[in-house]
């Protein structure tokens, strides 16, 4: 008694739900939603806005440098220079005398300026810091694929689980019928009481699967509640558009891999060109510099402690070029450089294996997209074909045409054949979404749900 009251209270609960809708909830704000609300995806934009400002930060090496500089100096002992004075004298001589050059304190104060005019290092530092720019937005790109795929994964998930419910409901329709078909046979004496039973386990059955499916369902929108930050409630009241999932939208006629759209590809190739610039730094450390140098000041010299003794205060200032060029220094530039590009051709090496392991995955998902395909539209046809057998041998079965044991054995094959369709479509579309994600078409996938 009590599991006719649970079948008919939850059939009741299944058309109920089949009546009712919520707002439409389409693949696209889904993904705009994690986009916007995860954390991981917020630190990597500010680390764009970081790289950002370290290549202003190398450009304003161009700028002009102005500083201000003062000291104040107490000298225990003046400095003494020997000077040639038998040199000044009407006739000449090698006399020489030791003479002190300065005042126990002295005070300076000025402004100097220094502007670079030639400065091949500054140069390869931007173009460092533009490479590192791009390499922060690479990183981007992949953390927001990761998260764009994880959210369709879990669409996709849904997707099944929805097909699943509905084919569950379906089972337990049609098992409710078949267990009343039996329980009437029984009072008139025509079906065994093991046969009842037996519709009775298959009716269970189906109730228990419906249940499970349900929880999974639900379990899979709590999950999407959490990559995208959408209320549960939203999500389990939401009718869900699945028509992303049509043969139209996931086509992939071209698959060849789109090399510049994939951030793992993309990756190594800026950290190649990363290392190759920074071996063209290395070199600039030792080109000549050419700027503009001035300085406008004074000084102060007093044999006493009297830093405001007017008088004693003389005016410096000079302007000019300056030309720096280094011949040795301490550092080996060929050692370093040598390092850079046996890094650089790593990289390189890892860059081959990773475009051909590309290709060569791209190449396995279509052959097992088409076999996929395949089986589908075979398991799609036994589907249709066992439905009517059903169909028929029930309507047989009232008439007394079959025994109770072809029925449920029909009802069974049934069951399970449409488990396995289900299955392949997702196995079928799984697939789909990694082949556009591995040929780095998924950024174009998801601009066509817009």
């Amino acid at each position: 008694m009590k599991s006719i009251i649970l079948s008919t209270i939850l059939i009741i609960l299944i058309c109920l739900s089949n009546s009712l809708s919520g707002q439409e909830i389409k693949l696209i704000a889904l993904i705009d939603s994690a986009l916007a609300n995860k954390g991981n995806i917020r630190a990597v934009r500010t680390d764009i806005e970081i790289a950002k400002l370290q290549t202003s930060s190398a450009y304003q090496k161009y700028l002009p440098d102005l500083s201000l500089s003062y000291n104040y100096r107490y000298s225990p002992i003046i400095p003494t220079q020997i000077i040639p004075v038998g040199q000044l004298s009407q006739i000449p001589t090698d006399e020489k005398r030791p003479i002190k050059f300065g005042t126990d304190w002295q005070q300076n104060s000025g402004l100097n300026l220094y502007q670079p005019i030639i400065d091949f290092s500054i140069k390869s530092r931007v173009a460092e810091s533009r490479i590192n720019e791009k390499l922060k937005n690479t990183d981007a790109a992949a953390a927001e694929r990761d998260l764009k795929l994880e959210v369709i994964k879990s669409f996709t998930n849904i997707w099944l689980r929805a097909e699943q419910l509905r084919s569950a409901e379906l089972d337990t329709l049609r098992t409710s019928r078949t267990k009343e078909l039996f329980m009437v046979k029984s009072k008139e004496g025509k079906v065994l009481k093991t046969e009842v039973n037996k519709a009775i386990l298959n009716h269970n059955n189906a109730l228990s699967n419906y249940a499970a499916v349900s929880s999974s369902l639900t379990r899979e929108k709590i999950y999407m509640g959490f990559l995208t930050g959408i209320s549960l409630e939203n999500l389990l009241d939401g009718t869900f558009d699945f028509s992303p999932f049509s043969e139209d939208v996931l086509k992939t006629d071209n698959t060849d891999p789109l090399l510049d759209s994939i951030p793992s590809v993309k990756s190594l190739r800026l950290r190649a060109e990363l290392l190759e610039q920074q071996q063209q730094s290395e070199r600039m450390k030792h080109t000549p510099t050419i700027g503009f140098e001035g300085f406008l000041g004074a000084n102060q010299y007093t044999d006493t402690f009297n830093p405001f003794l007017s008088g004693s205060w003389y005016g410096s200032s000079y302007v000019g070029l300056s030309l720096r060029f280094q011949i040795l220094s301490g550092s080996s530039t060929k050692n370093r450089v040598n390092q850079l590009k046996l890094e650089e051709k790593g990289l390189k090496s890892r860059l081959d294996d990773e475009i051909n392991s590309v290709s060569n995955k791209s190449l396995l998902l279509n052959e097992e997209i088409r076999q996929i395909k395949y089986q589908a539209e075979l398991s799609k046809q036994n589907v249709a074909l066992y439905e009517e057998n059903l169909s028929l041998n029930q309507d047989r079965f009232d008439k007394g045409q079959i025994n109770a044991y072809d029925l449920l054995t029909d009802e069974i094959d049934y069951q399970k054949e449409m488990s396995l369709l289900n299955e392949k479509q997702a196995e079928l579309v799984y697939k789909q979404i990694e082949l556009i994600n591995n040929s780095g078409a998924l950024s174009s996938f998801i601009e066509n749900l817009r």
